[in-house]
């Protein structure tokens, strides 16, 4: 049985996501992208017309992938802070898992000090989701409160995953799945718990 034939653009954006993770954002050069995908330099100029529009293609499917919370299964009895906790545990997780594509997504902000729109365009539907979400199971919160509270925990997740070592200072082990678990199940039980 034959496979699908993979196509030199999808090479190339695959090759790119591993670059990234292995190379760090800067690290992943044009050389480097069409070396490990075994195409010339001009094939990424080709099919994409330049780096910074490979890359943010390249950023756009990623956090596509991040933010497709289809993994976390819908949950329907589950209380407002059950859901929350699976969803911004799958974030954390992903986030682990790929260190070096988070740092990515944020290095407009962290290197430039620009917010980068693609990403900002994604936490934002994101948050606004999860927030009508929570809504809709019952949050005794009002909207705003929700999405500040979401914010405030998707910050705070996003920050564990960029400054891991911050993180352990505290003895949480975040590579641990129970230690991953009860930090964010803390964290939605503080914000999310109506006072």
């Amino acid at each position: 049985m034959r496979e699908n034939p993979v196509s030199v653009e999808d090479k190339i954006i695959q090759t790119t996501i591993d670059c990234i993770e292995t190379y760090g954002f800067t690290g992943a050069t044009n050389r480097r992208i069409a070396e490990a995908a075994g195409v010339n330099i001009a094939a990424i100029n080709y099919y994409f017309r330049s780096k910074e529009i490979l890359i943010q293609r390249v950023m756009e499917i990623t956090l596509n992938n991040a933010f497709d919370l289809s993994n976390v299964p819908p949950m329907p009895g589950a209380t407002v802070q059950q859901r929350c906790i699976a969803i911004f545990l799958e974030i954390l997780e992903g986030g682990l898992r790929y260190p070096n594509l988070t740092r990515a997504h944020f290095h407009n902000l962290l290197v430039e000090g620009q917010p980068d729109a693609i990403l900002q365009a994604y936490v934002t539907r994101f948050i606004d989701a999860q927030a009508a979400d929570l809504l809709a199971r019952g949050s005794s919160l009002s909207q705003e409160e929700i999405q500040v509270a979401l914010m405030q925990i998707f910050s705070a997740v996003a920050m564990a995953v960029l400054a891991p070592s911050l993180v352990s200072r505290s003895g949480i082990d975040l590579r641990n799945s129970d230690s991953g678990k009860a930090y964010v199940t803390r964290l939605v039980e503080k914000l999310l718990n109506p006072s």
